[in-house]
């Protein structure tokens, strides 16, 4: 049996990070977990992030109630955002 969750538009950050290292891109990720209290106080939710270290790329996956409201949070915590994108997350799951 599979289980379908409602599709959820999601908010998706593009930063590019060329030049950085493996270690800067470890601790950018580790800033946006850390700030899940401060994206909260502002209405937004950072679900996950993904590095792809080929493309000198993080990909910060957020909700929140619009764009703006999105991006003025990563403002006011000092990450950088260089392209937002909406999104939308369908997920499928096998039921246990």
């Amino acid at each position: 049996m599979r289980v379908t969750i409602a599709p959820m538009d999601v908010y998706v950050i593009e930063r590019f990070l060329v030049g950085w290292t493996a270690a800067e891109m470890d601790d950018l990720v580790d800033r946006c977990v850390r700030a899940s209290a401060e994206f909260a106080r502002r209405g937004v939710q950072h679900l996950t992030s993904i590095v792809m270290p080929g493309d000198e790329t993080c990909l910060s996956v957020f909700t929140g109630p619009d764009t703006t409201a999105v991006l003025e949070a990563n403002a006011e915590l000092g990450l950088r955002v260089d392209r937002i994108q909406l999104g939308a997350v369908r997920d499928e799951r096998a039921a246990s």
